[in-house]
């Protein structure tokens, strides 16, 4: 049985550090009650969700079995992710320092990009309202742009 899955950013927390790069607070909330890697994680925002897009539509596109990855900054804590069919994925949250506290789940494809694309959205429309400019936004909308233009892969998502 498939759990719930969803990614959550807090938009009020987005900075553009004198690096020139965009952190901010992001996690993921498994089943409404437990947050990976933490609730209030702070991460390069605009740098990880660019390589997470690529991930997700690697996943979308691929063949059962195939699996990816969701990094952060700090290395870990990471994501893997396994198309198991083609409408589920088995994530595995790790910690490398503490493998006691990584566990596995699955999830439905569909509920994971819709989240991740809303969530994607959402940051878009704040980087514009701040009117934050640089490299890595301009081809962090770009990957999203291509995403609206060019839908996930629609399967049997049911």
């Amino acid at each position: 049985m498939e759990q719930h899955i969803s990614l959550n950013v807090d938009l009020a927390s987005l900075e553009m550090n004198r690096s020139k790069n965009i952190t901010g607070t992001i996690y993921f909330i498994i089943d409404y009650h437990r947050y990976f890697p933490s609730e209030g994680w702070d991460d390069f925002l605009v740098i990880i969700l660019s390589w997470w897009i690529k991930s997700i539509r690697g996943v979308d596109i691929s063949r059962i079995g195939t699996n990816y990855k969701l990094g952060f900054m700090a290395g870990t804590p990471e994501i893997f992710l396994k198309k198991i069919s083609e409408n589920q994925v088995e994530m595995n949250f790790r910690f490398e320092d503490n493998l006691d506290d990584s566990f596995k789940g699955r999830f439905l494809l569909k509920e994971l990009k819709d989240s991740v694309l809303s969530v994607l959205k959402k940051v878009i429309r704040e980087l514009d309202r701040n009117q934050w400019v640089t490299e890595d936004i301009d081809e962090f909308k770009a990957l999203v742009l291509s995403l609206e233009r060019y839908p996930f892969k629609r399967g049997k998502n049911k």
